[in-house]
């Protein structure tokens, strides 16, 4: 028998050759127009308005000057985490009713807990007022806070008022309920700001005046830009129409901003311009109005918990002049 080679000697065929591995597929495009797209790129563009109270608030600040004359001294101490006190006192002023020189004011701040703070303010002629803020609801969506302001003064009795607040805050809005008496009568208040997009805001306001038995509305719409700020408003409670303006000139360091005041019953207008100018250690306040009327603060650093203010106002129309220096020390 002729011998014969078996099959399990027999070396394996090679492998056939390996295809190159193919690059994987490229992600799915997103479209730019959808608009759930377009949502949820912007959703962290949007920031809750504040409320109407404050709704001018970032540009009229650039428009007021608190001026005064004589001299003032403004003293607070912080005793503790949950009490801050302040002391003031303000002498030899022509600024002041029924022609009083000097007056001294007490004010005391208690925060017994993050969501609680009692404020309590009393001066030398008997006038005594008291706040009370608390949260009632702080979640990420929502945030409800109240407010109770009562004030006594027995010379002007007229200006004794008890309100209270009810704040609504959520993710692009603003609103508030108040109720109480002031003016000699009751008052009841209804406000909304909405943010439209993240540089649109518009508002509004209808309040009830019971000493008066009428009721007004207010409301007004606002654009913000990078650098600037544009504001229409209608006051119904002083029947005019203000426009305000606001520049930032150069970052952190100088701000301009300017307010028209028109009231059609009348015919009226009215014109401001102001600018605050930030260096190292002083900051300058300036307004002027249409009249020439010239207000300026000057705010200077003396340390870390103290500085030195000089007051400046001069009225050519009336002939009228001001000056007062002041000293305000916290810590």
């Amino acid at each position: 028998m002729g011998s014969s080679q078996s099959s399990c000697d027999t070396p394996p065929p090679p492998p056939p050759p390996t295809a190159p591995t193919a690059a994987p597929p490229p992600p799915p495009s997103v479209d730019e127009n959808d608009d759930i797209a377009k949502a949820a790129a912007n959703a962290t563009a949007y920031s809750n308005p504040g409320p109407w109270e404050a709704f001018n608030s970032d540009i009229k600040r650039y428009l007021f000057v608190d001026t005064f004359d004589g001299a003032r001294v403004d003293l607070s101490k912080q005793l503790s985490p949950f009490l801050v006190i302040n002391h003031n006192w303000w002498l030899g002023t022509t600024m002041l009713p029924n022609g009083q020189k000097n007056n001294y004011t007490f004010t005391t701040q208690v925060m017994p807990s993050e969501t609680t703070a009692v404020i309590g303010r009393a001066d030398q002629n008997g006038m005594v007022e008291a706040r009370v803020h608390r949260g009632l609801i702080m979640e990420e969506d929502l945030q409800v806070n109240s407010k109770i302001v009562c004030v006594t003064t027995p010379e002007f009795n007229e200006q004794n008022q008890m309100v209270a607040d009810l704040d609504f805050a959520g993710k692009t809005w603003s609103g508030q309920v108040k109720f109480g008496a002031m003016m000699g009568g009751n008052v009841f208040g209804l406000n909304y700001v909405q943010a439209i997009t993240p540089s649109l805001t518009i508002g509004g306001d209808a309040l009830y005046l019971g000493s008066q038995n009428a009721s007004v509305g207010s409301y007004g719409v606002k654009y913000s830009g990078n650098s600037w700020v544009a504001s229409a408003q209608w006051s119904g409670l002083q029947q005019a129409f203000f426009g305000h303006y606001k520049k930032e000139v150069m970052k952190e360091r100088v701000t301009l901003a300017a307010e028209l005041q028109v009231q059609p019953g009348s015919g009226e207008s009215a014109v401001t311009f102001g600018g605050e100018f930030n260096l190292k250690q002083s900051k300058m306040s300036t307004v002027i109005d249409g009249t020439g009327c010239m207000k300026t603060v000057l705010d200077t650093k003396l340390g870390p918990t103290a500085s030195v203010v000089f007051s400046g106002e001069v009225d050519h129309m009336k002939d009228n002049y001001k000056f007062g220096y002041g000293l305000t020390i916290g810590g």
